[in-house]
Formats: C-alpha cells, structure tokens, sequence
C-alpha cells in the first residue's frame, strides 16, 4: 500500500527583510503570488498556488510541507497522529495537520489545496531577429526535495519512514557499512514512477536545514538561470555539477540569509520496486562529477525556528 505522504508541497522559512528576500527570490526564478507586511508567497511556473513561504522574523526554516495521498482521507489521521485538521486560511486554502519532526521542524501535512493555472515556459523559438531569448532567471516548476543535518540521525530517519510510509533509496558510509553519513528517503506512490529523494538526513553538529530543491523546466535553465546569477553577484556556493546518486544535475545558491536553495534537474525516477542501496563514499563526497564541495557546502545548516507554523 502506497504511503500516506505523496510529495513535497512548500517549505516556509524565515527572513528579517521581506523586500530583499523577494528580490533574491524572483532572481532565483520564483513568482509572487502575495505578500503582507509578515508574509510572502512565491510559485513556480506550475499549477501549485505556492511553493516557497517566507515569514517576516529570525532567519531560517520554520516549516516543510507535504502532500498527503489522495487516497488517504486527512482527517483519518488525527487520531494517528495527535493532531487536529485545520483549515488553511493561505493562497489555495485546503486542509492542514501540522506535527513535528524529532529535531522540533513544523511538518504540515496537507490536502485539497486548489490549483492555479501554470505560467508561460520559455519559447524555444528563435525568432527573426536571431537572437536567442534564453537569459533572464530560471524557470521554476516545484520543489522536490529538502535535507537536512541533525543530531539524531537515526531517530529523524524512522520517524519520517513509519510515519509517512518513505522507502530508503541510498545510504551513504564511512568506512565501514554502519557508519552511516546519511540516507536520501523518496516517497512511495507504488508503482508509479517518483524522483530519488524526497528527503536527505545527514548526521553533523547541529540541527538545520542544509538546503531546499527546486526543479526547472529544463536541465538548460540551471545554466541560464546561473549565469544570471552571477551577474548580480548573489552568493554562490556549489556547481554546477552532477550529483552521482540519481543522476541529478545542480547548482547551490545562498540566499543573502543564509540559506540554501538548489536550482536542479534530474531524469532518473524509481518506484516501489527500486533497490536500496548502501554506498561507501569518500571525504566530501568524492563521487559527485565537477568541483569538489567546499567547507562551507558540507557544514551548511540553517536553524530551524521554534516559532508556530501558520
């Protein structure tokens, strides 16, 4: 039976100035869809009403939403979890549940949130004057994945797999099987076909967001979209390069925040069948294609915030 947890919806962070977030964001490629003095919502080009939240405070990440099955009634999980459905009174209404992870991040699970019509994609055609009209900030589609570093390592990877049925695609160790660095968690929707990760949980330090995904239209949007970047001299991080594990293509920038967001693009997908798999790595995480991952890459964690999730 597929799991209750069907993708990844949102994540909803924290900044202390709405206009200079908004500015980075829609450079990274996302849309408003509205703002107040306390909160923003952004979109990508797909039929999801939001799928980035900022909220006006501290910096970092308050929430992670995700989609529960639509088979499965909402409702049907308050007794399970301990928690009552509520309305959500935000861009596309619909119903939300909202628990908490081992490491205090807000979960919100959530149903019937309406869609909204998907935006223009690029035009692939040139046209007459020759001049190609590939430039300007990426082409967003949704999110796909966070992840995450965290003191309980162990405890955070159960919870997330007997809570919303995640299937293990990949665990990574050092040194011998059992020294486990981290495992990437995908959903289970049965046989249809889902992406690698939904989630990666990494032991380090501290507890934190390291970063959330966001897929493009296509894999040349992360170039177009890059070079974009670096001409207004955002901060960047990680890439471009090829992740060797789901055969990912990515590139980390960081927000003048302080936190994480990945333009990304892979094709290869998995379903229930797929195999698990655990795999001996080197420092750093040799087996990626292009640079090696910087310091700064492989300490990131953005706090998670001890403030109610709306």
């Amino acid at each position: 039976m597929p799991g209750i947890v069907s993708s990844v919806a949102y994540v909803r962070l924290g900044a202390p100035d709405l206009d200079v977030q908004e500015q980075f964001l829609q450079h990274f490629g996302l849309v408003r869809v509205l703002r107040d003095d306390k909160r923003l919502y952004m979109r990508g080009i797909s039929d999801a009403p939001f799928i980035h939240v900022t909220e006006l405070g501290e910096s970092g990440v308050i929430a992670v939403g995700y989609h529960v099955n639509p088979d499965v009634p909402i409702e049907s999980l308050e007794q399970r979890f301990g928690a009552k459905v509520e309305p959500i009174d935000e861009p596309g209404g619909g119903k939300r549940l909202v628990l908490h992870d081992p490491n205090g991040l807000h979960v919100e699970l959530v149903q019937d949130r309406d869609t909204v019509d998907e935006l223009p994609r690029r035009n692939a055609l040139r046209g007459s004057d020759g001049i190609s009209k590939d430039r300007g900030p990426s082409r967003i589609e949704k999110l796909v994945h966070t992840a995450y570093m965290t003191t309980r390592m162990s405890e955070t990877i159960a919870w997330y797999q007997e809570n919303f049925g995640f299937l293990p695609t990949d665990e990574l160790y050092v040194g011998e099987p059992g020294n486990t660095l981290g495992r990437f968690l995908r959903t289970d929707c049965g046989e249809d076909p889902v992406y690698h990760h939904v989630l990666f949980i990494f032991r380090g330090e501290k507890n934190g967001l390291h970063h959330a995904s966001f897929e493009v239209e296509r894999v040349d949007e992360i170039f177009t979209g890059g070079d974009h970047l670096h001409e207004l001299n955002y901060d960047h991080v990680r890439g471009i390069g090829r992740h060797a594990l789901g055969s990912q293509i990515f590139d980390y920038w960081m927000s003048p925040f302080n936190v994480m967001h990945e333009h990304w693009s892979s094709t290869e997908k998995m379903n229930v069948h797929s195999s698990f798999n655990e795999i001996k790595i080197g420092s750093g995480m040799v087996h990626d294609s292009g640079e090696a991952p910087p310091e700064r890459f492989v300490k990131q964690a953005s706090p998670i915030l001890s403030g109610a999730a709306r």
